[in-house]
């Protein structure tokens, strides 16, 4: 504070109000091993309710790309994390020559926003900051596949629960997945990957085909895989 009091004062507030961030994790190395993000099993615990819940894939060009009308009236940053065992950045890293919060921020983004304690360092973060942005972005055509908790995998009912929502067609995510945009988690002696499971998708239709909705999905399934 007692570097830059009248900015500092109203910095704080302006954080509070204006800045926002978006985590993803992201794919990782082990050992010469890549994995990928949706891979971890601390975050199944953590953010997915132990398994019950689901990871969606993002393709961050197409994320870019599709929202670029907001990213390009706004400051904003896609970086990687940075892991420390400090959990705020030495004083004498922070440049306080600013007139207004927003130069504040830009100058000193990184060590602001982008430090975590080396404790999370499992996450792999990859992280979206923007500034004096409080509004949505699309991910619409930026998904590149869901993967399901193992539990959703195990349950036939649930599963026939998402179908429910994508093969109707007053359903927004109408025609938007097919079979091969679902996966789930899967531990062999090698670790986690990500599995497909069209397989189980199909066999969930088949087996409920005699709703009309479930043979209109098939049958335009079909037409979609001979493209």
């Amino acid at each position: 504070m007692d570097n830059n009091i009248m900015v500092m004062v109203t910095t704080e507030r302006y954080i509070n109000e204006k800045c926002h961030i978006i985590s993803f994790s992201q794919n990782y190395d082990i050992q010469g091993y890549e994995f990928e993000g949706s891979n971890h099993p601390a975050m199944w615990t953590h953010y997915a309710d132990n398994s019950n819940g689901v990871c969606i894939v993002i393709d961050k060009e197409a994320f870019i790309a599709n929202n670029k009308d907001i990213l390009s009236r706004h400051f904003y940053k896609f970086e990687d994390v940075e892991y420390s065992l400090f959990n705020t950045p030495d004083d004498k890293d922070i440049n306080y020559e600013a007139e207004t919060p927003e130069e504040f921020i830009r100058n000193n983004w990184k060590k602001l926003f982008f430090l975590k304690h080396k404790d999370w360092a499992n996450e792999d973060e990859h992280r979206l900051f923007i500034m004096d942005y409080n509004g949505k972005f699309s991910i619409d055509g930026c998904i590149k596949y869901v993967v399901l908790g193992r539990k959703i995998f195990l349950d036939d009912t649930r599963i026939r629960e998402i179908l429910d929502i994508i093969v109707n067609p007053k359903s927004v995510c109408y025609h938007k997945f097919v079979p091969y945009s679902f996966a789930t988690t899967c531990y062999n002696t090698d670790g986690y990957d990500t599995f497909g499971i069209a397989f189980k998708i199909y066999e969930t239709i088949r087996k409920y085909n005699s709703n009309p909705l479930y043979a209109d999905y098939e049958k335009w399934l079909i037409k979609e895989q001979s493209k």
